[in-house]
């Protein structure tokens, strides 16, 4: 191997020194290791010690994937998850609202797959425009009309039975429904919505919008219900409903439990676990309605009175479910432990002063204990 001449290697020499100076001239310089960094001082930072060095941030973390709702669905298993509704109920319901959920260039369909998504997932109106592939101003149109189709045409969805002599599977006679309170995080503070739900969890009538600050006697006072119920224009005389929590007092319409121990085996337990599991399905149907998306996120809606739109919407959306025996969206049953405490919405608010104001009604506490004292135990068959 022949060695270079030394005036090649002083050229390579001085090449390379050029290319590294040229380099770190780029980069610019970089501070010694062990060199504290200044921090720039603002307004309204104090005169101090020295901070010492930062160390440095961690690399920003993947972004989340996206949730796992099959959006537009692809397969009559992905509606009870997409919409919860089962296939054949949006194509009921499809067909059903045709003439009413007009577009200049969307289908029904669409238009229903929209509104159904927004109020099953809570997704915000650019994301679901953004999976359906529409115009920006799709979701949010599609979702204003079907709310105000339903409750504009189909109120009837919200009602008692016309035959008040149906039979019915209560485990109290003549028991038409549970009574109940429930308080949801709407956008300008809690709202209270008031509910009759009957033995199948049927939601009977429903009243929304009050402040969720006010106690569940003074909610029922506030509704068209307590005078239709005062004036006997909704039950037969022999009929009556039970106040679910304890904020409600006993009336000649609305039973509520004894209070104070009883003794088990007694008439008076017996009754209190039959006004128990009448209650169970309200607070189911309250647990149906909190698992739509849009009540879990109630609180970013438009304003309260879109968010009382919002609930009606989705309790009718639940009776149609039941009619249809389509319980996509029915919670589970809830267990004994769950039923004897408060969960969640169904915190009940007391007025202690308006109860002590209410006169005892004696045909309420003659009622109660004729009840209690001709009814088994429910729960063992005779």
């Amino acid at each position: 191997m022949t060695t270079p001449p030394p005036s090649l290697l002083l050229l390579t020499h001085q090449l390379l020194s050029a290319v590294s100076l040229l380099v770190l001239d780029l980069l610019g310089p970089s501070p010694a290791p062990d060199a504290p960094r200044k921090r720039r001082r603002t307004d309204g930072d104090e005169a101090g010690p020295a901070t010492p060095a930062l160390a440095p941030l961690p690399p920003a973390p993947a972004p989340a994937p996206p949730l796992p709702l099959p959006l537009p669905p692809t397969s009559p298993d992905h509606y009870p998850l997409a919409f919860r509704v089962s296939a054949p109920t949006f194509h009921y319901l499809s067909g059903l609202l045709d003439p009413l959920l007009s577009h200049p260039s969307l289908p029904c369909a669409t238009l229903l797959a929209l509104a159904l998504a927004r109020l099953a997932s809570g997704l915000p109106y650019p994301a679901l425009a953004a999976l359906f592939r529409v115009p920006p101003s799709a979701p949010r149109a599609a979702s204003r009309r079907l709310r105000r189709v339903l409750l504009a045409n189909f109120r009837f969805w919200l009602a008692f039975p016309s035959d008040s002599t149906a039979p019915s599977s209560s485990p109290l006679p003549s028991c038409r429904g549970a009574l109940a309170c429930a308080r949801f995080a709407g956008p300008g503070g809690p709202l209270a919505a008031q509910l009759v739900a009957g033995a199948s969890s049927r939601i009977l009538s429903l009243t929304a919008g009050f402040r969720g600050d006010r106690a569940d006697l003074e909610v029922l006072r506030l509704s068209s219900l307590y005078q239709e119920l005062e004036q006997g224009r909704l039950l037969d005389p022999a009929q009556y409903l039970v106040g679910d929590g304890n904020g409600y007092p006993l009336l000649r319409w609305l039973m509520v439990p004894f209070h104070g121990p009883v003794a088990p085996g007694s008439p008076e337990a017996h009754f209190n676990a039959a006004h128990r599991a009448m209650c169970r399905p309200a607070r189911r149907a309250v647990r149906s309605l909190m698992g739509w998306g849009a009540i879990a996120r109630l609180h970013e809606e438009e304003s309260p009175r879109a968010a009382v739109t919002c609930i009606g919407t989705c309790a009718m959306l639940h009776n149609v479910l039941l009619a249809r025996e389509d319980y996509s969206a029915l919670a589970p049953e809830e267990g004994e432990e769950e039923a004897e405490a408060d969960l969640g919405a169904m915190q009940s608010r007391r007025d202690h002063a308006a109860e002590e104001g209410l006169k005892v009604d004696k045909r309420a506490v003659a009622l109660r204990g004729a009840l209690a004292a001709t009814m088994s135990d429910w729960r063992t068959p005779a």
